[in-house]
């Protein structure tokens, strides 16, 4: 098992946020494809498939670490060496030696095949895989312009061609055997064919990366041509921002205490009026959970009348109030409870403090904000439970009434503005961010709280900065980003960020203004 344990340490370097690291996303599934093609047992192939991703996903997507997450994730991609096995025995049908029948066919499909079953382990896992497919990793390279033509996908296909090459390459030298390779590539004739593969490597290679700034630059172009602009600020924070508000211990508030929180948010938010006169802003995003608060027996009238939410009133009035203040679109992400159910929100302010629209997240975090399996758990959960006798208080894994409901997919509309407001792990999805630039958003905002992350903050940030790059680039749409942990910026469809930190040596939050074209 030599072969996947070197391929998942080249991966795990292929992976790390460091410059020039991405050059090692071009060989670290060369031993891994030299061992699909030579290995006939099944089991071996099972297992070695296994151990390669078992490694690479422990030490790549650490920070998102569970279990049975993980194994139920890995499952699904098995499919790729049981795919490869059931063609190698119906391969070895033929008995009559041909490009088809041959072991040439698993060099043909195996991109293909590669992609497809890391599509579906992304696409129904219960974590956020698609930070960990092998197109992502050119996020941050000179080829990320490459994902214009098709995405993350087209990422993919153009690493995994240079892996297999490269693979090729290798076992064409001899110290492996590929049989009945085409008579170019057989060892007797290893040098030609070798320089020949090289060759071919370079031609793609240097096409690549001038296909790539050909299409930043085009973005580039089209965005800068945007006929309409407005002026954002996006809010970030840390955890310090609102940890006085944990002298709350319940969620229904006394009436002293709503007094008290009301007056700890305004001077909260005294800190962002500060920061924010003579900006002349059109727009104010403020991060998800930035008061972390709930307050379940507190209605706004016009909340209530209009969307039927029935918490959180004295935060809907304080953002309403800062609306209408500073004459701006304010965004605000919190928990609502609409007609008796949960929600993870987005709220949209008008200028005049009115609340005209409400989005409710559309794709829930398992173990965060649901759980789909009832009363059942794995067994660590309760072992957690015993060492942390308060992780049930709020947890949707213990407690069902802090469990939520999806909403639906649309976008938060008022008179010409309309976009999409993704939050935390909805980003994560490639189509799905699809969608909804197709559902006509102007541009994409996306806030999360990542106070989650106890360990691996800046390999998390730094992978889902790779993907929402791709997907700026790939739907030619800017994304606006910030949250709790996280910087607070604009993504161009040229794949730029200009940002700014969560937090500085004197400040607990970090405002970040720049205009959006659209």
């Amino acid at each position: 098992m030599f072969l996947p344990i070197l391929s998942a340490i080249l991966g795990i370097l292929a992976f790390l946020p460091f410059k020039l690291f991405y050059v090692f996303g071009f060989v670290f599934l060369v031993p891994i494809f030299i061992f699909l093609f030579q290995e006939e047992k099944f089991r071996r192939l099972i297992l070695g498939i296994f151990i390669f991703k078992i490694i690479l996903s422990t030490t790549t997507l650490y920070f998102a670490f569970e279990p049975y997450g993980f194994l139920l994730s890995i499952f699904v991609f098995l499919g790729l060496p049981v795919t490869i096995f059931l063609i190698k025995r119906l391969l070895s049908r033929f008995t009559k030696p041909s490009i088809v029948n041959s072991q040439w066919s698993i060099v043909l499909l195996l991109p293909f095949l590669w992609i497809f079953f890391e599509n579906l382990q992304a696409r129904y896992s219960f974590l956020p895989v698609y930070i960990g497919t092998v197109g992502n990793i050119f996020g941050n390279s000179p080829f990320l312009g490459l994902a214009a033509i098709g995405g993350l996908n087209t990422l993919s296909f153009f690493a995994i061609l240079i892996n297999l090459l490269i693979g090729v390459m290798i076992l064409n030298m001899g110290k492996f055997d590929l049989p009945k390779l085409p008579s170019i590539l057989r060892r007797s004739n290893f040098q030609k064919s070798n320089f020949a593969v090289i060759v071919i490597i370079i031609v793609i290679v240097i096409t690549g990366w001038q296909i790539s700034q050909i299409k930043l630059q085009q973005n580039s172009n089209f965005y800068s041509n945007r006929p309409h602009t407005l002026k954002a600020g996006l809010v970030s924070s840390n955890k310090k921002f609102d940890e006085e508000f944990l002298i709350f211990k319940s969620d229904i508030f006394t009436e002293k205490e709503k007094e008290l929180a009301s007056l700890m948010i305004d001077e909260k938010l005294n800190l962002l009026r500060t920061d924010l006169r003579d900006k002349k802003l059109d727009l104010l995003i403020l991060p998800e959970d930035m008061i972390d608060i709930e307050v379940w027996n507190n209605a706004d009238k016009e909340a209530q009348e209009k969307f039927g939410i029935s918490n959180a009133g004295i935060l809907i009035k304080a953002y309403r109030n800062l609306a209408k203040e500073f004459n701006i679109y304010l965004v605000a992400t919190l928990t609502t409870i609409q007609n008796n159910k949960r929600y993870n929100s987005t709220l949209l302010f008008n200028k005049k403090g009115e609340l005209v629209d409400v989005y409710n997240k559309s794709r829930l975090t398992i173990g965060g904000e649901y759980w789909p399996f009832g009363n059942w758990r794995p067994f660590y959960y309760d072992w957690f439970k015993k060492i942390t006798p308060t992780l049930d208080t709020k947890s949707p894994i213990y407690n069902q009434a802090y469990r939520y409901i999806p909403g639906e997919k649309k976008l938060l509309k008022d008179k010409n503005l309309s976009f999409a407001s993704l939050i935390c792990i909805e980003i994560h999805y490639p189509n799905e961010v699809k969608t909804f630039k197709n559902l006509g958003s102007q541009f994409i905002s996306h806030t999360s709280n990542s106070d989650w992350v106890t360990i691996g903050l800046k390999n998390y940030l730094y992978l889902t900065d790779n993907l929402r790059k791709i997907e700026a680039v790939w739907l030619k749409i800017p994304i606006l980003i910030n949250g709790r942990y996280e910087k607070a910026g604009i993504i161009t469809p040229d794949g730029k960020i200009k940002a700014v930190n969560f937090e500085s040596a004197t400040k607990d939050y970090g405002l970040f203004i720049g205009d959006v074209l659209y």
